[in-house]
């Protein structure tokens, strides 16, 4: 038996799962991650499988004043 709440799922979708960029295999989260600013994310991703290292960068839609 499995327990499903909305909560769960909702967790499950917010942590971040990436593929190695080489491989394939699934990265669960960065080593390394930098927030330049409110709008702009850098992660660092190390693959466990094939040691390959890649980066990625995210940019997020500014925040609007309350």
């Amino acid at each position: 038996m499995e327990l499903r709440t909305p909560a769960s799922q909702l967790y499950a979708h917010a942590r971040p799962i990436v593929p190695c960029a080489q491989c394939g295999h699934r990265i669960y989260g960065p080593d390394w991650s930098e927030y330049p600013d409110d709008c702009h994310a850098r992660h660092l991703w190390s693959c466990e499988s094939c040691g390959y290292q890649f980066e990625t960068y995210v940019r997020f839609p500014p925040q609007r004043a309350a």
